[in-house]
C-alpha cells in the first residue's frame, strides 16, 4: 500500500474523503449546538411557558415593552424545571436528518455534473472570474448555478424530511410532557404506522418553498450587486494599487455574506410553518386545542399566524411580546398565548 492510500479516509477518493471530514465537522457542530435547536423550535411551536420581563425596545432608548426570555435565558430555564438532558431531545434524529441532508446534496451534485452538465444551461464561463464576464453571460451563469442548486436542494431536503420530522415531534412532546415518540427509528415506524408516508414528510411544502425562496433570492440578489459594484471604482479589482485590490476583495466578501443574511429573515416564516405542520396529525397536545386549531393545509397555519406568528425564533435576544399579558399563579407576568392561543 503507497503513501496517498495509506493517507485516504476511509479509503476515499480525494472529493469524497473531503467531504466526508466536512460533514463530520458540521455533526459534532450541530450536537453541541443541539440545545439550541430545541430552544428555536418549541419557540416556533409557540411554546412561551416563562416569564416574562420588562424594558426598552433598543436596549437603553425607545418605548417600554414586554420581552420573552432570550433564547439563551429560556435553554437554561427549560434545563433547571424539566432536566438538563431535555436540551438534547431528539438528537438522533436530528443527526441522522443533517447526515442524509449532506450525503444526498453531496451525490445528487455528483449525479448531475456527470450525467446532466446541461441542467439549468450549458456549462460556460464556470471557471472565470465575475469581472472577465458580460453582464448577459453573468446573468445565465447565476441561472444555471440557482436551478442546479435547486433541485440539489430539493432532492436533499424531500430525503431528509421524514427524520426532521421526527426530531420536530419529539421536541414538541417536551410541551405536553408525553412520550410517544422515542427514539427516531421508533417514530419513523409510529409515524408509518398510523399517518402513511403524508405523515412522514408533513410540513415538506413550506420548507421547500422557503429553501427556494433564499437560493434564488441569494444567487440574483448578490449578483445585481455585484453588477452594480464593478462598474464602479470601488469594485474594480484589477486596478494597480494593491489596498484598492485588497478593499474590492473585501467588499465582494462583505456582499456575499450579508445578502444570504438579509435573505434569509425572508425564508424564516417559511420554517415556522413548516415546523408547526410537522406536528400536525401527531396526536400530540400541541396539536389539539387548547394549544393549537386544527390545519388542514399549511396556508391555513400561515394565516393563523400571519399577525404575530410567522416570525417565532427569528431573534435570540429582545425578543418583544406584542400579543396579550397575563398575571401567573406566582404574581409574575406572562404570555397568554403560553402555547399557540
Amino acid at each position: 500500500m503507497d503513501g496517498h492510500q495509506q493517507d485516504t479516509f476511509l479509503g476515499l477518493a480525494p472529493e469524497d474523503e473531503k467531504f466526508a471530514k466536512n460533514l463530520t465537522a458540521k455533526l459534532a457542530l450541530s450536537s453541541l449546538s443541539l440545545p439550541l435547536t430545541v430552544t428555536r423550535t418549541l419557540i416556533q411551536l409557540g411554546h412561551e411557558p416563562f416569564p416574562l420581563s420588562t424594558g426598552k425596545t433598543l436596549i437603553c432608548a425607545g418605548r417600554n415593552a414586554y420581552f420573552l426570555p432570550n433564547a439563551f435565558s429560556y435553554m437554561k430555564q427549560l434545563g433547571e424545571t424539566r432536566g438538563y438532558l431535555t436540551l438534547w431531545t431528539g438528537i438522533d434524529s436530528a443527526i441522522v436528518s443533517l447526515a442524509v441532508q449532506g450525503i444526498v446534496s453531496h451525490r445528487t451534485q455528483q449525479y448531475i455534473d456527470q450525467y446532466y452538465p446541461n441542467i439549468g444551461g450549458p456549462p460556460e464561463n464556470q471557471d472565470k472570474e465575475e469581472d472577465e464576464l458580460s453582464d448577459s453571460d453573468s446573468f445565465r451563469r447565476v441561472l444555471r448555478n440557482a436551478f442546479r442548486d435547486s433541485v440539489i436542494r430539493v432532492v436533499a431536503v424531500t430525503a431528509a424530511r421524514p427524520f426532521t420530522v421526527c426530531f420536530i415531534r419529539q421536541v414538541a412532546q417536551i410541551i405536553g410532557n408525553e412520550t410517544k415518540y422515542t427514539t427516531c427509528a421508533q417514530a419513523l415506524g409510529v409515524i408509518g404506522k398510523q399517518e402513511g408516508p403524508g405523515g412522514l414528510f408533513s410540513g415538506l411544502a413550506p420548507q421547500i418553498l422557503g429553501e427556494l425562496l433564499v437560493i434564488w433570492g441569494v444567487h440574483l440578489i448578490t449578483n445585481g450587486i455585484q453588477r452594480v459594484i464593478l462598474k464602479t471604482e470601488i469594485g474594480d479589482t484589477k486596478q494597480q494599487d494593491e489596498s484598492k485590490v485588497k478593499a474590492a476583495k473585501d467588499v465582494h466578501k462583505f456582499i456575499h455574506a450579508a445578502v444570504p443574511f438579509v435573505v434569509n429573515s425572508f425564508g424564516y416564516p417559511y420554517s415556522v410553518v413548516s415546523s408547526i405542520m410537522a406536528v400536525a396529525g401527531s396526536g400530540l397536545a400541541v396539536s389539539f386545542l387548547p394549544y393549537s386549531p386544527s390545519f388542514n393545509n399549511w396556508h391555513g397555519a400561515w394565516d393563523y399566524l400571519r399577525p404575530t406568528g410567522l416570525k417565532r425564533g427569528s431573534r435570540l435576544f429582545l425578543r418583544e411580546q406584542v400579543g396579550a399579558v397575563t398575571v401567573g399563579a406566582d404574581q409574575q407576568l406572562y404570555a397568554s398565548n403560553t402555547y399557540f392561543a
